[in-house]
């Protein structure tokens, strides 16, 4: 299905990726927070970054949930890297994606992470590979 170009496992064996593969539905977003979250603990981010990654997960999944195609899934690849959290999402749309930076949902993905990033592959067939991605840095290395 999706693929996540920039966190690839096969990539780098030093720095792990988790990756889950999960419905497309609004109800599996607590897995994901969660997710996220314990990554971020176990990696000793501050209480402050955490709430960001939560908050910037929820957004960007949320986003992709709502323009996803029946029955698609989210794959979400999380890798940690010396002081950062890098997120990609993905799922398959119908659609482009009309995601602008001068949108709320995307200023407020602006403020809560250190970089952010859309792109978008056409499947071959009807709809397009939407991945969102975000890094965030623990306060304690910058």
């Amino acid at each position: 299905m999706a693929n996540a170009k920039t966190i690839d496992p096969d990539q780098d064996q030093s720095h792990p990726v988790v990756e889950l593969r999960i419905r497309a539905t609004p109800d599996q977003l607590p897995v994901l927070r969660a997710l996220a979250s314990t990554i971020a603990i176990h990696e000793n981010f501050d209480l402050d970054a955490i709430a960001d990654i939560k908050l910037a997960m929820d957004e960007i999944c949320t986003h992709l949930i709502v323009r996803s195609t029946e029955d698609a899934q989210l794959v979400c690849r999380l890798q940690s890297l010396v002081g950062t959290l890098r997120v990609s999402v993905s799922t398959t749309t119908n659609e482009l994606d009309d995601f602008s930076p001068h949108s709320f949902g995307w200023r407020v993905l602006e403020t809560l992470t250190d970089s952010v990033e859309i792109s978008q592959e056409p499947t071959g067939g009807l709809g397009y590979i939407t991945t969102m991605e975000f890094s965030k840095t623990n306060g304690m290395y910058s």
